[in-house]
């Protein structure tokens, strides 16, 4: 009923023409928007056919049917705007047997008609069976050419290269590897160190802006969310992503590329947990002094800055959002002052600042013993999975026996694996007492709060902060917990 309802519309004296283009994303084929508009525009004009709008796709391929131009064609006809589309070739408005068919029965049903610009339009039953010809052609070269891409990505992937070519920041590309780039190479190590500093993308980016460094891919300024795109691809660590681009990077599984990285394993694995602890603690610009640093004891949690009437406080975020939970608080410039008495006393004082090196070096040295036994509990239970897979496949054991040891060898694994992470050392923190200049109180005074938390946030794990024992208590109820591992009380 719909299709004679369609056909029984009353038609204007001069067909109306949607002119439908596309660009393809493969080069080869890459016909331009203009010249396919001005083939479309020429056929129209000798059909007698009056254009109300062109539709336009430009760079997408024609393997989806998910495209805003194609879909408001196809719409004009339904709706009854238009009773023709113009296409420039068969291939433009898909490339898909299954959405090309479609497409050609809701043009029908609407009792609208597709025609090419450059193709025959016979609408007998051979010109039928040669636009079926030239369409399946199309899904043909489709085929073909996602051929040649897939072989073209193996190829890469199997010489230690990115699937897809192009620019990566921090390298130049010379005759098909990526070397490191003298200039922005540094500056790509640097984001990384600062990232583990405790800077955030809001500050990586403004540092690149400020240094006039272009996008390496658009050529204009950064965006906050560019700069942890880079870091977070692994790239400048010697790694490729392997599977899950879109995961959580401390979730993805990356390959070893060919190319020199700019940063060392344990930079990298250090980027990884600070990445996966950051998500749940936020620094903003514009913060105030110790914010992300300050935890309650009552309940473990953070706590935030926060302006009040009768001064500034930092809260515990849980107590201050949820009911049945006290409100620990601390006044903020009692714990700001005397954290910025211990700061400018470490940075003054040569031998305290010596030996909370040592016990960081010590500490450091630890984690690394730690790392190195979860690693190799983690080679054995690797090589215990493929003996007792080795066992099924004899025949010594039975489905069961197998399922239940592999759970085993699975969890322990895994624990292994936490341990490990767990034990990752961050080589800003660590170097943290040594890096501390000496001259801190001459530029502590003109330097912002935000300036102020970048400096601390290496030397401070935590300031945890008890509850008052009473209201109005007034006594120093704050410790501050070291990076190296010292329980520091001001008083």
């Amino acid at each position: 009923m719909s299709a004679l309802l369609a056909h029984l519309r009353p038609r204007p004296e001069r067909a109306r023409a949607v002119v439908y283009l596309r660009q393809s994303t493969y080069r080869e084929e890459s016909i331009s928007l203009d010249v396919q508009e001005q083939a479309c525009r020429a056929y129209c004009d000798r059909q007698g056919y009056e254009i109300v709008s062109i539709e336009r796709d430009p760079g997408i391929s024609g393997r989806t049917w998910a495209r805003a131009g194609v879909q408001a064609a196809m719409g004009a006809l339904e709706t009854d705007r238009a009773d023709v589309i113009v296409l420039w070739r068969w291939s433009r408005l898909s490339r898909s047997r299954r959405d090309w068919a479609l497409a050609a029965d809701r043009a029908d049903l609407a009792g609208g008609r597709i025609e090419s610009a450059t193709e025959p339009n016979d609408q007998t039953a051979a010109g039928r069976f040669a636009r079926g010809v030239m369409t399946e052609l199309a899904a043909f070269e489709s085929e073909r050419i996602g051929e040649q891409w897939k072989e073209a990505r193996e190829f890469r992937v199997a010489r230690g290269l990115p699937s897809t070519g192009g620019p990566r920041f921090g390298y130049r590309e010379v005759g098909g590897q990526y070397l490191p780039d003298p200039e922005t190479g540094p500056l790509l190590a640097d984001l990384y160190r600062r990232y583990l500093g405790g800077q955030g993308s809001g500050h990586l980016t403004r540092h690149l802006n400020d240094l006039g460094v272009p996008h390496g891919r658009t050529g204009g300024p950064w965006r906050y969310q560019d700069v942890l795109r880079i870091l977070d691809a692994g790239f400048g660590a010697g790694l490729l992503v392997k599977s899950g681009p879109h995961a959580p990077v401390w979730d993805r599984e990356f390959r070893q590329g060919a190319h020199e990285p700019v940063i060392d394993r344990a930079t990298w694995e250090a980027y990884l947990a600070a990445r996966e602890e950051r998500r749940r603690v936020r620094v903003q610009p514009g913060a105030s002094f110790l914010s992300g640093l300050l935890r309650c004891v009552d309940c473990g949690g953070p706590m935030h800055h926060n302006a009040a009437k009768d001064g500034r406080v930092y809260l515990c975020s849980r107590g201050s959002t949820t009911t049945n939970h006290r409100i620990v608080s601390v006044r903020a410039h009692r714990v700001e002052a005397e954290v910025e008495a211990w700061v400018l006393a470490l940075a003054t004082d040569l031998a305290p600042r010596l030996a909370a090196q040592q016990r960081s070096d010590k500490r450091v040295a630890a984690a690394d013993m730690t790392a190195r036994r979860a690693e190799q509990q983690i080679k054995r239970a690797e090589e215990r999975m493929l003996t007792l897979s080795l066992r099924l496949a004899d025949g010594t054991i039975t489905d069961t026996a197998y399922r239940q040891a592999a759970a085993a060898i699975d969890a322990e694994r895994e624990d292994a694996e936490r341990r490990r992470r767990a034990a990752t050392s961050n080589p800003v923190r660590a170097a943290a007492p040594q890096s501390l200049p000496a001259n801190l109180a001459a530029v502590w005074p003109a330097a912002t709060p935000d300036q102020r938390n970048l400096i601390v946030r290496p030397l401070i794990e935590r300031i945890d902060v008890r509850p008052a024992a009473h209201r109005g208590d007034r006594a120093r109820r704050w410790t501050i917990v070291t990076s190296w591992g010292d329980v520091v009380d001001p008083a």
